[in-house]
């Protein structure tokens, strides 16, 4: 068998193990950004061991964020198990990233997530709980169920993580303490599909789209749910949060 022969082969069993899989990171956006940044340096596949030093990162944080990256349809495995290749999304989005494009970089992601199969189920998720504030662990069980398995607390606590770090990062979710409140729209004729389980929300109803507060400007974008609750804890989050920046960029900047 050629190696032209057995890419296909190797392309037609991943698209395969693909129609019935369901996307489950363990590692976070910041990762998963490193390493698609690092890739795209290389310009060629390249062993995920092989990237470990340079991105400053134990190999099997490598391996499980290149895993991740897959699952979003940014990298693609390149004849062999544990060899990476960006795929044509993957370059235009560690183009934006290494550019410092960083809102064109989320909203290119956001779309790629939205029309990959693999994340089907946890978008019909986030669309059948849009604007209600939910455990993330709520979304790790129903995928859990719709795939079959049983995860460990730990292995439910990290893909808990990860979904709120990617979800949060494209704008699909809000965080609010432990909760996250999605903010997915159903399509005009797309039905509103309910998870296979979901707890109850005792502490917010269902709101509607004119229930959110909006501020932007050619600089920034904030999005809020207008609660009494929400809008002391987001002021914290923001003041924070900004202080968190002033001191990055005085890191960054000349003395």
């Amino acid at each position: 068998m050629n190696n032209l022969e057995k890419s296909k082969r190797e392309e037609f069993k991943e698209s395969m193990e693909k129609a019935s899989a369901i996307a489950t990171p363990v590692q976070s956006i910041d990762v998963i950004n490193n390493l698609v940044s690092v890739l795209f340096t290389y310009k060629r596949s390249v062993m995920y061991k092989d990237i470990s030093a340079i991105a400053k990162l134990h190999p099997s944080n490598v391996s499980q964020g290149l895993s991740a990256s897959r699952d979003l349809g940014l990298t693609k495995l390149a004849g062999k198990k544990g060899l990476y290749v960006l795929t044509k999304d993957g370059e235009e989005y560690a183009r934006l990233i290494t550019a410092g494009k960083e809102d064109e970089a989320r909203s290119f992601l956001r779309k790629v997530i939205e029309r990959n199969s693999l994340w089907t189920d946890v978008i019909l998720f986030l669309k059948a709980t849009r604007g209600q504030a939910r455990d993330p662990l709520d979304l790790v069980l129903d995928i859990e169920r719709k795939l079959g398995k049983k995860w460990s607390s730990g292995m439910r606590n990290r893909l808990r993580a990860s979904y709120v770090s990617i979800l949060s990062y494209v704008g699909l979710i809000q965080k609010e303490g432990d909760k996250m409140i999605s903010v997915a729209e159903a399509g005009p004729e797309e039905p509103q599909i309910e998870p296979l389980y979901v707890l109850p929300s005792a502490k917010h109803p269902p709101v509607m789209p004119e229930d959110f507060a909006r501020l932007q400007t050619d600089d920034f974008k904030f999005e809020i749910r207008k609660d009494a609750e929400v809008l002391n804890f987001a002021k914290d989050q923001f003041l924070a949060w900004i202080e968190y920046l002033r001191k990055k960029l005085a890191e960054t900047q000349p003395v």
